[in-house]
């Protein structure tokens, strides 16, 4: 017995000794852009926008990805956007947009503001780019996607719109959205590069959680610094003008643009209650339902459940190690300090409210499984802040006095 005790332990040391001993190096997609592996896997595809009971069912609860061909080309904006059209805009004066100015992605690059005619003028020989909600103005020629139109969508769940418009060579850091996407694109080409969190979650570094993105590069993958992607199965799709993808709830993804390349997407609120009627969605689309006609009530009410609020603080949590009252401030506000500061906004004192609710040993700092012991008065505390500090943030950017994100939802 003892003998067969020694040769299993021996087994097992030498396939430890063997697992140690990988040559990262030789792994295939090693230095080479992220995604390239030694397999992929296959997502979904169907032709226009599917009907709301299905894309909910089988993929948005589901968290499943799926292609949507052809389905962008409904909108108006498949055949109008032209340049001449956005320089014919009529533009409210002191109309301003944001660029960035760098195409690879570096979340400290300096971003700028113009008019948006100014930019389309430019943007084709500068190597600037347009990150920016979809100006008012021209809101009307995007219809909401068919498969979303439904009364617990339009009626609070909508929270942000985004225009990614540039020559083309864009590509984004790796990085998670904590809300659901559908990007449709109406010039050029993408790819998205994604991985599926319920399977790999632990195996591509979030090395950023402040951000909930990684400092991988994205052209160079060196797995003896990010030893786990060798180990990743990756969904690689490719969208031409006409498309659109529904990226899920937290999928971890990175894009790269082909071509003058122009794109809008639509997030929304994950937390949508699973008893909801889908029998109440559009079961033909409503052509006048666009953009313009539909409410976007912005990043912070994304934090207004308490479902919402666990699921970002556990994930804030997981990447912290001896989570203190500092770490948990920068995780959750990041640099915005500066916005709060300068409309007098009580943040520390809501935040260490919040800290002292979590903390529930009071030795000063926060881990997983002292958030397992939370009771719901506790939580429902935490909601009662978040919401009074969310309301004083409304308040400031409805004066014009900027915006604020909490940085795990950029």
């Amino acid at each position: 017995m003892k003998l067969e005790t020694y040769y299993i332990a021996l087994i097992g040391f030498s396939v430890l000794i063997l697992a140690y001993s990988r040559d990262l190096t030789l792994e295939p997609g090693h230095l080479k852009p992220f995604g390239i592996s030694k397999s992929t896997q296959i997502c979904d595809e169907v032709d226009k926008f599917p009907q709301p009971d299905v894309f909910f069912g089988e993929y948005v609860f589901k968290k499943r990805p799926l292609v949507m061909r052809n389905a962008a080309k409904l909108s108006p904006a498949f055949k109008t956007w032209t340049d001449d059209y956005f320089l014919q805009a009529n533009e409210p004066k002191n109309h301003v947009v944001s660029i960035e100015t760098e195409k690879k992605e570096n979340r400290q690059q300096e971003v700028r503001e113009m008019p948006f005619t100014e930019f389309v003028s430019i943007y084709n020989t500068s190597g600037i780019y347009m990150v920016n909600p979809v100006p008012t103005f021209i809101r009307k020629d995007i219809i909401l996607p068919c498969c979303m139109q439904c009364p617990f969508i339009v009626e609070g769940k909508l929270v942000e719109n985004i225009m990614w418009f540039s020559s083309g060579g864009t590509k984004s850091v790796v990085h998670t959205d904590s809300v659901d996407n559908v990007n449709c694109l109406y010039r050029g080409e993408k790819q998205f590069v994604m991985v599926d969190p319920d399977k790999y979650r632990d195996k591509v570094d979030i090395d950023h959680p402040e951000g909930s993105y990684s400092g991988v590069d994205v052209d160079s993958v060196d797995y003896t610094k990010y030893p786990g992607l060798a180990d990743v199965e990756f969904y690689t799709i490719n969208i031409t003008a006409g498309d659109c993808l529904f990226i899920p709830y937290k999928w971890i993804h990175q894009v790269r643009s082909f071509g003058s390349n122009l794109a809008v997407n639509i997030w929304w609120n994950h937390f949508i209650p699973k008893d909801v009627s889908l029998e109440s969605c559009n079961k033909e689309c409503d052509l006048g339902m666009t953009l313009k006609s539909v409410d976007f009530r912005g990043f912070d009410q994304v934090m207004e459940s308490v479902d919402a609020i666990k699921d970002h603080v556990y994930a804030l949590i997981s990447k912290l190690n001896n989570c203190d009252y500092p770490k948990f401030l920068h995780g959750l506000i990041g640099d915005d300090i500066k916005f709060l500061e300068d409309n007098k906004i009580p943040y520390d004192s809501l935040m260490r409210e919040i800290f002292k609710q979590m903390d529930v040993d009071n030795n000063g700092s926060i881990h997983e499984e002292e958030l397992d012991t939370m009771e719901d008065q506790r939580w429902e505390r935490v909601q009662q802040v978040m919401d009074q500090f969310s309301q004083l943030i409304k308040d400031a950017e409805s004066l014009d006095n900027g915006e604020f994100r909490f940085k795990d939802e950029l």
